[in-house]
């Protein structure tokens, strides 16, 4: 059973016995969040071990990839799907890979002249799996930082109707 499963079935159990379930939502949340984490961590590490290089135009070609799903390609890029839908007034693949690739550049143009003005801090990511290492720079970090806190906001957004409804009832 995975860590999803198991929030599930407690809050089932909290739901039929009639107990505030939140904090499994927030468990759920993290869970979901974590286990994203991973995943994304992993694909790095992945290009890494086919010889690929991990730069910016990896990560363009790689995540902003047309064959993904549109709700990944927004988060990839910095932004979620409701966003992309508010500014467009569609949530069409092609309307999402279109703002995806427009704002990933300009974020990654953001990067560069906060770094510019702002050069006193060096970031610098490590991942490791196994005997594999990859290192990312401080746009590189900044850009992954970027994606995982949208990710999280995306996870907040789906299931914080869940919360709000609860606080809600009497």
């Amino acid at each position: 059973m995975t860590l999803t499963d198991s929030v599930t079935q407690r809050i089932i159990t909290k739901l039929i016995k009639g107990r505030d379930y939140r904090i499994e939502i927030v468990t759920l949340i993290d869970a979901e969040f974590l286990q994203y984490v991973m995943d994304f961590f992993k694909r790095i590490v992945d290009a890494k071990l086919k010889n690929q290089n991990v730069t910016i135009d990896w990560y363009k070609k790689e995540l902003l990839d047309p064959n993904l799903s549109s709700d990944d390609i927004a988060i990839n890029s910095g932004l979620n799907k409701k966003t992309i839908s508010n500014m467009y007034n569609s949530a069409r693949k092609e309307i999402v890979l279109e703002a995806s690739l427009e704002h990933y550049d300009t974020l990654y143009e953001s990067i560069n002249n906060l770094i510019e003005n702002d050069g006193d801090i060096n970031i610098t990511l490590i991942i490791k799996l196994r005997s594999v290492s990859v290192e990312l720079n401080i746009n590189e970090t900044l850009i992954v930082i970027n994606t995982l806190a949208v990710k999280r906001a995306a996870l907040r957004g789906v299931y914080g109707v869940l919360l709000e409804n609860k606080s809600r009832s009497p």
